[in-house]
């Protein structure tokens, strides 16, 4: 299976997409990622998220994928951002991360939905299985505790998505990896090992980062100068997005938007590296760029502190020639955020419809098995699978929006999301056992006016 991308996802609808993300989904002190990224003559694009941060915060906006992390690990509850808004934010240096970063990782994180190996992102235990995901150019890597019978359990007998069923086979082992292809006339390739996880258009760009990362293929880093400075200057981030230009950013969106870089100085000729960095507990977020282009040896320093937008309360920013480096670091103060104690919220208990499947079918699912949990600010409806039980199907229905998301492997504590029609709606929750297909659980939630 290709990794995710526009081209690919454009006929399925914003919804569908959205909400695949919803069900699916840190700070480094280096990002050593730039290992994995193979020397070459022409484009790199990059994208970094560390997967861990989401202990910190559990709310993802599946159309955002923002995770606002914590570094004080002593905290219970953890504290973070509400940043609801962020689309009304007016700063470039936030915004290019944020934004064109999170298209770049969404999209990479439904790579691995697509592939079948989606319940290795778990943002509700993340400290297991993938808990780095980054993409370099078009190969996915998730690295982690991968379990690698299971990932083979489950790439071998494949499982049905939002892209159909598709079943994969052995092509090679060797150098601690396995390297799988689909069953059918498709092209795609997926690594598995002990550590990690690629997914990729061919079996060759697979092998080719994994040799990266082992050190038996030139690195980026390594021989190319321009790379080498923008991972000198920007060494940590939770979120982090670039490219060595030019690079055609609308090929790894998912919905027809305009993808130039939220910024008036950067574009998709450049090469640069930004990262955002958030620390709830100082009250601050730390914006970071590094960026090469022709046309900045023409600018004065308040032109370009202009055109990047900074306003944050400590700024750095230096020039050398066609390069420049900028640091903002903002408060709440400066960009009016909430900041609130980030507590679980209550989950609802299901209300059982009087359905009659057969007896075989409906003994098959325990009493209060699935649980419904509202988010009014999002217009969601989280259904989590609170209990063990076998299933071939089950699928989760939002009547009035026709939002729907359904699973092949519904496992204890995974959940499935769907969105709400703004004037109120209905949610239905289907499961097929044995071929059989019933109601298990109805609830219906108000108008969010």
């Amino acid at each position: 299976m290709p990794p995710c991308n526009r081209r690919r996802f454009l006929t399925l609808g914003t919804t569908t997409v959205a909400t695949a993300l919803a069900g699916c989904w840190g700070t480094t002190d280096s990002l050593t990622y730039a290992d994995w990224i193979p020397a070459t003559d022409g484009s790199i694009l990059t994208a970094y998220l560390d997967l861990t941060i989401s202990q910190k915060s559990s709310q993802i906006d599946p159309l955002l994928p923002l995770f606002l992390p914590s570094k004080d690990s002593s905290s219970a509850t953890g504290v973070a951002p509400d940043f609801s808004a962020l689309n009304q934010i007016d700063e470039p240096l936030l915004r290019l991360p944020l934004q064109t970063g999170g298209q770049l990782i969404g999209v990479s994180g439904l790579s691995l939905t697509a592939s079948g190996l989606s319940y290795l992102v778990d943002p509700t235990q993340p400290t297991e299985g993938v808990t780095e995901l980054f993409r370099v150019n078009d190969t996915v890597v998730g690295t982690g505790t991968i379990d690698v019978s299971k990932a083979d359990e489950s790439l071998r007998a494949g499982r049905e998505d939002f892209l159909g069923e598709m079943k994969y086979d052995v092509v090679s082992e060797g150098g601690n990896y396995t390297i799988y292809q689909p069953t059918l006339d498709v092209t795609g390739a997926v690594a598995v090992s002990e550590s990690a996880v690629l997914v990729s258009d061919s079996q060759r760009k697979v092998q080719t980062v994994i040799e990266t990362w082992q050190g038996t293929h030139d690195r980026a880093v390594e021989e190319n100068d321009t790379v080498k400075w923008l991972f000198d200057t920007i060494r940590s981030g939770d979120m982090v997005v670039g490219w060595l230009g030019p690079v055609h950013l609308q090929d790894f969106y998912w919905e027809r938007m305009d993808a130039e870089p939220a910024t008036e100085i950067v574009s998709q000729k450049d090469d640069v590296l930004s990262s955002v960095t958030f620390s709830p507990e100082g009250r601050r977020i730390t914006a970071e760029l590094a960026l090469q282009d022709d046309g900045i040896a023409s600018l004065t320093e308040r032109q370009l502190q202009t055109k990047l937008g900074i306003s944050g309360t400590e700024t750095e920013m230096a020039i050398d020639g066609t390069r420049l480096s900028a640091t903002t670091s903002y408060t709440d103060d400066d960009l009016d955020i909430e900041y609130f104690e980030r507590t679980e919220p209550t989950p609802e208990t299901t209300e059982t419809p009087q359905k009659s499947p057969s007896e075989a079918a409906a003994d098959a699912i325990p009493d209060n098995a699935f649980e419904f949990s509202h988010d009014e600010d999002k217009g969601t409806v989280r259904v989590t699978f609170a209990k063990k039980f076998d299933a071939d199907k089950v699928t989760v229905k939002a009547v009035e929006s026709d939002s729907e998301a359904s699973t092949t492997t519904p496992d204890p504590v995974s959940y499935l999301n769907v969105y709400l029609a703004p004037d109120g709606d209905e949610v239905v929750v289907t499961v097929t056992v044995d071929g059989e297909t019933f109601e298990v659980a109805r609830k219906v939630f108000p108008s969010s006016h």
